[in-house]
């Protein structure tokens, strides 16, 4: 405390207001003093100030959210904001007396998150925002409501929020007829007062919408209805096109040609519903025209692996031949059927329907986008009509750069994410505080993996030998209703049912049923700079032979290495995503796996387990590669990383997620048994030892 009070002028009155404090208020200063001041001396200053009249006006705990919401503000915005946060004491205070009604988006953001997940359609996140609406890719929701004078009503607001935004993505509010179709904004700007039509289109929007999920989920919209049934249109043409607009096919278009016909008419409108929000037409354009892009790259580099596939006498390891060669054929192979009755979307080549898991999720997500795909847009590689120039065989000595744009067609643009992280001493976390960027970690063509296999070569068989034993695994199933033995515990309890009067059961036999493994694994791999020399060797080698054992057993398996040095600069480098092969490529991006920075290793298990939530497996595990603890140049060391580490591994845990680590720190007891449990970490007590350790740990971890 003094120094934080040393040289200021006004020292001793705040010493003054602080004598004036009850002692269990001044142990709560003192505490709370010590934790600001290590984020920032200021801050500390700014709150000891205001402390007395925080007191006066709040108790402890509601002393606690003030301090906690000001320093959220200086997290995010800085020191001037975070500063003048501590002066709004009483704008806080009414807001805490109405705390027991009001709720926090961060308190229903996982429930939302997965109950919107469930719906269907792409994954949505959701954030806090100032005005309510979706880009298509996040829900932006109030960061607090207190709307109604009832939690559960609140609740029940949020919910609704987050299902009319997620409407707009999945029932076509934002759905272009075709891929060089004008945008909603475009029809919108011809009106006299654009601003004045985009309310009227949300306004009929929201009609169409509600009844689009009164035929679908009509529960849920009952349960809208309670927070906001809305009153009755009044007027003939506004009744017209109402019940129009419910028409179980009325569209988009239709809710135009309304909003055309209704512009004319004299305000007053019908009232606006609560969870209503706004919409943001140039932050969902540029969002929709982004992911067009993307989408439409990965698709047709999937489109061009199936028909490499589809070659009979195709040489799988040679993905450098020419397409030409492969499928002379000029015309378009691929179709869309979009009109099953279980309104799935599937592909055919040749007529004959083929249906990829990755391929059938990736049409789902263009088509919410566009309503009809170009013929181009199937053509494999963006080739058309499969006329391509030939492909010459890549140089072994080509530079890495250059043979990583001829590799990366389908690897996604780098993006920014922005995660809160855990600071244990505040006992809260620091909201949008880590920024991290995905990068493509660049391939060396070179030998290394054959140097590995020739090393290992005895490992690899006997790897090889258990993993195929592995997959062919079969377990006996008893008390079937038929089977090719008789299964005797189920037969004495039978008997002893008839005996006693029950009724016998038809489950009396045993047959032996192969296990279908429903599994997908994401290996997270330290390459911070302690990594350089034997043990990026080791991790590389054992990357390698583990890319080997799960080929042969057929589980879904992601790569992804992680470093970074500062909040600002965290960073993930995929190696291989669920999506890609074990082809050359991959290969050479193991090899060209090379020691970074630092090792910040809560926010990498946030983003990783955002992409394994999203893998389809009825069993996700997250295996961390590492050498040593948490630590970073920022002072993201000793007990600080380790409790964000464990709390980001806590979060994985609550979504579904098995966490294990794998690591060469002897002393690694120390802390992961905190941080991982004590059942979840294995110890290789030499680095030479790693690559034979790693397949054998992951076969009996998904046994």
């Amino acid at each position: 405390l003094a120094a934080v009070l040393s040289s200021r002028r006004t020292a001793e009155e705040v010493a003054q207001g602080l004598a004036a404090l009850t002692a269990e208020q001044q142990q709560f200063a003192l505490r709370w003093t010590d934790i600001i001041s290590k984020s920032n001396s200021e801050m500390a200053y700014q709150f000891v100030s205001h402390m007395p009249t925080a007191c006066a006006a709040l108790d402890l705990e509601g002393t606690r959210r003030w301090l906690l919401r000001a320093m959220d503000i200086y997290d995010q915005q800085g020191l001037y904001p975070g500063s003048a946060a501590f002066a709004r004491i009483e704008e806080f205070a009414r807001e805490y007396r109405l705390s027991h009604i009001a709720v926090t988006l961060d308190e229903v953001r996982a429930v939302l998150e997965s109950f919107v997940r469930a719906l269907s359609g792409r994954n949505l996140k959701l954030n806090a925002g100032e005005r309510i609406y979706t880009d298509t890719e996040t829900l932006y929701l109030p960061a607090r409501i207190q709307h109604f004078a009832q939690r559960a009503q609140n609740r029940r607001l949020y919910k609704a929020m987050a299902v009319h935004l997620w409407a707009q993505t999945w029932f076509g509010t934002f759905r272009r007829a075709h891929a060089d179709a004008p945008h909603l904004a475009q029809h919108l700007a011809q009106f006299d007062d654009p601003r004045r039509a985009r309310q009227l289109f949300n306004l009929l929007e929201t009609i169409r919408l509600n009844a689009c999920i009164a035929r679908e989920l009509p529960g849920l919209a009952r349960e809208m209805l309670t927070v906001d049934a809305g009153a009755p249109t009044d007027g003939a043409c506004w009744q017209k096109f109402s019940k129009r607009l419910q028409h179980a096919k009325a569209e988009v278009a239709d809710t135009l040609v309304a909003t055309a016909a209704l512009y004319p008419l004299p305000q007053p409108w019908p009232a606006t519903r609560l969870y209503q929000g706004e919409l943001d037409l140039d932050a969902a354009r540029m969002t929709l025209e982004a992911r067009m892009a993307a989408e439409k790259n990965q698709l047709q580099t999937r489109l061009m692996e199936l028909l490499a596939d589809s070659q009979p006498n195709h040489n799988n390891n040679d993905t450098n031949a020419p397409l030409a060669d492969l499928h002379p054929r000029r015309e378009n192979r691929f179709e869309i059927d979009s009109t099953r009755e279980d309104a799935a979307v599937q592909i055919k080549l040749d007529g004959a329907a083929i249906a990829p898991p990755e391929i059938t999720k990736l049409l789902s997500s263009m088509l919410q986008d566009v309503a009809q795909l170009p013929p181009e847009w199937l053509s494999p590689a963006g080739y058309g009509g499969y006329e391509r120039e030939p492909q010459h065989e890549r140089p072994d000595n080509a530079p890495p750069q250059a043979q990583n744009d001829a590799s990366g067609a389908d690897d996604p643009p780098e993006k920014v994410f922005r995660y809160d992280e855990w600071d244990f001493r505040r006992q809260s976390y620091r909201k949008n505080w880590c920024c991290l960027r995905e990068q493509v970690t660049h391939p060396l063509y070179d030998d290394f993996v054959e140097q590995t296999m020739r090393k290992y070569l005895p490992l690899v068989a006997d790897i090889r030998r258990h993993f195929e034993a592995l997959r062919g695994e079969r377990k006996l199933l008893k008390a079937q209703t038929s089977g090719d033995n008789i299964d005797l515990d189920a037969l004495i309890t039978a008997h002893a049912d008839a005996h006693s009067g029950r009724e016998m059961s038809e489950r009396l036999f045993t047959r032996m049923n192969k296990v279908e493994r429903n599994l997908a694994a994401l290996f997270m791999v330290d390459i911070s700079g302690s990594t350089k020399g034997w043990i990026n060797d080791a991790e590389r080698e054992s990357l390698v032979l583990l890319c080997e054992a799960l080929e042969i057993l057929g589980d879904r398996y992601a790569i992804y290495g992680f470093s970074g040095m500062t909040r600002n600069r965290c960073e993930i480098h995929r190696i291989k995503t669920f999506a890609q092969p074990y082809d050359r490529d991959t290969r050479a991006r193991i090899s060209g796996l090379r020691p970074q920075d630092y090792t910040r290793m809560g926010v990498a298990i946030r983003h990783l387990s955002d992409i394994l939530n999203q893998a389809e497996a009825r069993t996700r595990i997250l295996i961390t590669l590492s050498d040593g603890k948490p630590d970073d140049y920022d002072g993201y060391r000793g007990a600080y990383g380790i409790e964000d580490t464990r709390q980001a591994l806590w979060e994985a845990r609550q979504a579904g997620i098995h966490p294990f680590c794998i690591t060469i720190d002897n002393e690694a007891r120390d802390y992961l048994s905190h941080m991982y449990g004590y059942a979840n970490y294995a110890v290789v007590d030499e680095v030479r030892k790693l690559p034979l350790k790693v397949a054998d740990i992951y076969r009996q971890l998904t046994t």
